[in-house]
């Protein structure tokens, strides 16, 4: 496991949009977008596969994380065009992406803002419209408070995930961080991932997800491919996402919101994004 340096970028509105680089340098281009609330270290999580791939993984900070500059107020679809910004200072024309939970989200944003871009897409336990009445009918239940709480109390949520890596950890839930049989150092580097919680990323991310996203979210022109676990309650409303979209499939996994983890999870997810070079 690797802790790459952070680079960093002056937009042309004078913020810092930061990232960090894993896989391979000559590799293919793909870009991975973190959970709600990370940091583009979550990325590491994936850098074997990405090496055994042969790809250049791409993670980049979103307002608030890791160096990149807050902007509050802009849809998630305006992200594309820091993403833009980017791609021209790295000499990039065509590039994968691929994201977990909001970074899910972002991936659907970027897969459908810049399809003549994209490759292909992989949104991992993406995020729910709740603003969206079909999303809400097929959620469950169970969902409904932490997408109130994320609307109208984030605050509250932004102090009980600054506080909460330890006691997680302690519970050893099949729902909350790596599932058994994740290789030991991968767990660990991903409670190290959990626990670096920025506050004000966080916020701005809750602030994303319970507001109009600004973009068609069911007719995305790209190649997509939903991951989501079993055990996720995120997982209804993508397989009605995967089912509307024209050129969507939808994968499961073992476990839950972080079963992303386990290694032939993350085989599998690796599997299809390199596919889509072929």
């Amino acid at each position: 496991m690797i802790e790459p340096p952070i680079q960093s970028l002056s937009l042309a509105d004078g913020r810092q949009l930061t990232w960090q680089e894993f896989g391979l340098p000559d590799g293919q281009p793909v870009f991975y977008f973190h959970g709600g609330g990370s940091h583009s270290l979550e990325a590491g999580i994936f850098h074997r596969e990405a090496v055994q791939k042969r790809i250049r993984l791409i993670a980049t900070n979103r307002p608030g994380a890791g160096g990149s500059t807050l902007c509050p107020g802009r849809p998630v679809a305006a992200y594309s065009d820091d993403l833009v910004e980017l791609l021209d200072r790295l000499k990039m024309e065509r590039f994968a992406c691929l994201g977990e939970s909001n970074g899910g989200l972002v991936t659907m944003a970027v897969a459908a803002t810049l399809s003549n871009r994209v490759l292909g897409a992989v949104p991992i336990n993406p995020t729910v419209p709740w603003f969206d009445p079909l999303a809400r009918r097929v959620t469950a239940c169970s969902a409904a408070t932490g997408y109130r709480l994320a609307k109208y109390c984030p605050r509250l949520i932004a102090a009980i995930a600054g506080s909460a890596t330890g006691r997680l950890r302690s519970q050893k839930s099949d729902l909350i961080g790596p599932p058994p049989g994740t290789e030991p150092e991968v767990a660990e580097f991903q409670w190290k991932v959990i626990g670096r919680n920025p506050k004000q990323a966080l916020l701005a991310e809750l602030a994303w997800a319970a507001s109009h996203w600004g973009f068609d979210y069911y007719s995305i022109p790209v190649a997509l491919d939903f991951f989501c676990g079993v055990q996720d309650s995120q997982a209804p409303f993508a397989l009605v996402l995967a089912d509307r979209n024209p050129d969507a499939h939808f994968h499961y996994f073992p476990f839950g919101h972080y079963g992303f983890s386990h290694p032939r999870a993350r085989g599998r997810i690796f599997d299809v994004v390199s596919g889509y070079f072929e």
